[in-house]
C-alpha cells in the first residue's frame, strides 16, 4: 500500500513538472512580429526587415564596412538580419559593428 502511494505521488509530481515546463516554454517563446526577406543584389545578397508587412530596413550591403559590397551568401545575410531583429525586439539601436560581423563569421570578400 505504501509503495502505491509513493508511485501515485511520483506520477503526480512528474505530471505537474511536465505541465510547468510546457507552460514556461510557451510563455517565453515570443512569436516575432518582424519578418525577414533575403534577396539577390549585385552578385550577392541583401535583406529586408518588415514589421506587420511594412518595410523598416532594406540593407543591400554589408553594414559597418566602408566598401559597398553585398553579402556573399544567404546565410550571412540571414544571420545579420536576425541580429538586427533581436536588437529591435530588445529596443536597442539596430546598428551592426565590425566586431559583430567577425563574431558571426561574416564573409567580407566573396572571392576567398
Amino acid at each position: 500500500m505504501f509503495m502505491k502511494n509513493i508511485l501515485k505521488f511520483a506520477f503526480g509530481f512528474g505530471l505537474i513538472a511536465i505541465i510547468v515546463v510546457i507552460f514556461y516554454q510557451t510563455s517565453t517563446e515570443s512569436s516575432s512580429d518582424y519578418s525577414t526577406r533575403i534577396y539577390t543584389v549585385n552578385s550577392g545578397f541583401g535583406y529586408e526587415i518588415s514589421l506587420h508587412n511594412k518595410i523598416l530596413i532594406k540593407q543591400d550591403n554589408i553594414p559597418a564596412i566602408q566598401n559597398e559590397i553585398p553579402f556573399c551568401n544567404e546565410d550571412d545575410a540571414n544571420k545579420i538580419a536576425a541580429l538586427v531583429i533581436d536588437k529591435l525586439e530588445r529596443k536597442v539601436a539596430p546598428t551592426i559593428s565590425k566586431i559583430e560581423l567577425q563574431e558571426n563569421k561574416i564573409v567580407l570578400n566573396c572571392l576567398n
